[in-house]
C-alpha cells in the first residue's frame, strides 16, 4: 500500500508565524503528496463593533499569516480567514470549499487562546472571571467540534476522514510551568476527542486523534507563556530522547491524518518520553 498522502487534501488551522508548529505539520503532509488548505485568523464582515485597535491585530495577523503561506508554499494554496468564536466564518469557509469542490480528507486543529496570559503572567485559576473561562474554553476546545459539524454538515469533510488536534502534558497533570486556565481547555479538549472518535467512528468512519508535544517556546503562543524556556531545558535534560522537534510532530500528524488504519480516540505522545518521568 502506497504510505504517501496522494491525493488527499488536508485542512490545517494555527498558522501565524514561521516558528507555528502547525507550519511544520503542513510542510509534512505536502512533503507526503497531500494538498493543504489553510485557514488563519483575520478580521471579516462578521466582524462588528471592533476598535480600530482589535482591526488593527486582525488585519496584522493575517497579514503575517499570508506572509509564512506565500514563502513556505506554492501561490495557489487555498486561504481563507477563520475566527472560530465566530460560527459564521466557519461556515464561510465549508461554502467556500464547497463552491471550489474542495473536499477535505480531514485537518489539523492546531488552536487555542487564553487571554488570562499577559506579558508573561499567568492568572491563578481562582482569579479567573466567567468570561475568561469560556474564552478559552471555545477557542481551544469547542471549536473542534463547531468545526467538524460544520464541515459535516456542509458536506465538505468526507467520511473515511482523520482529525487532529494538538495538546500538552499539562492537561493532565501540573507542569513546570504555569498553564492554568488553558491546560484546563486542553483537558476538555481530549476528553471531545474521545467522545468524536467514537461518534465519528460510528456515523462516519472518522478517526479523531489529539497528540501532546513536547514544551515548545519558539513560536508567538509558546513565547507568551511564562517560564516555558525553562521547561523546555527541563524536559530536554529529563526526557529518554530530549525534546522532540517539530519536524517529529509533522511526522505523527501526518501519520494520523492518512485515511487507512483504525488509530482513534488516542492521546498520543511526541515528547521523547518526558511523560514517563514522575
Amino acid at each position: 500500500m502506497n504510505p504517501s498522502l496522494h491525493p488527499y487534501r488536508y485542512l490545517v488551522t494555527g498558522i501565524t508565524d514561521s516558528a507555528s508548529l502547525a507550519l511544520y505539520c503542513a510542510k509534512q503532509i505536502q512533503k507526503e503528496g497531500g494538498e493543504i488548505v489553510c485557514t488563519g485568523l483575520g478580521r471579516t464582515p462578521h466582524h462588528k463593533g471592533l476598535s480600530e485597535k482589535s482591526e488593527a491585530f486582525l488585519d496584522r495577523t493575517y497579514m503575517d499569516f499570508e506572509s509564512v503561506i506565500q514563502k513556505e508554499f506554492s501561490s495557489d494554496t487555498p486561504l481563507f480567514k477563520l475566527d472560530v468564536t465566530i460560527e459564521d466564518t466557519i461556515r464561510d469557509v465549508a461554502k467556500s470549499l464547497k463552491e471550489r469542490n474542495l473536499k477535505l480528507n480531514g485537518f489539523l486543529h492546531s488552536i487555542a487562546m487564553d487571554k488570562t496570559i499577559r506579558a508573561g503572567a499567568v492568572k491563578p485559576i481562582l482569579e479567573l472571571t466567567k468570561d475568561e473561562f469560556f474564552n478559552a474554553m471555545e477557542v481551544s476546545a469547542f471549536s473542534l467540534i463547531l468545526m467538524t459539524r460544520i464541515f459535516l454538515e456542509e458536506d465538505v469533510l468526507l467520511n473515511n476522514s482523520s482529525i487532529v488536534s494538538l495538546s500538552y502534558l499539562g492537561a493532565e497533570k501540573i507542569v513546570s510551568h504555569p498553564y492554568k486556565n488553558v491546560g484546563v481547555a486542553k483537558a476538555a479538549l481530549e476528553r471531545i476527542t474521545y467522545e468524536l472518535a467514537y461518534e465519528l467512528g460510528k456515523s462516519h468512519n472518522i478517526k479523531v486523534n489529539s497528540i501532546r508535544f513536547s514544551p515548545y517556546a519558539s513560536s508567538k503562543a509558546g513565547g507568551a507563556i511564562a517560564g516555558l524556556k525553562e521547561a523546555f531545558d527541563e524536559a530536554e535534560n529529563k526526557s529518554p530522547l530530549g525534546n522532540a522537534t517539530p519536524e517529529d510532530l509533522g511526522w505523527e500528524v501526518a501519520y494520523l491524518l492518512r485515511p487507512y488504519g483504525k488509530v482513534t480516540g488516542e492521546v498520543r505522545y511526541v515528547d521523547g518520553g518526558y511523560h514517563i518521568r514522575g
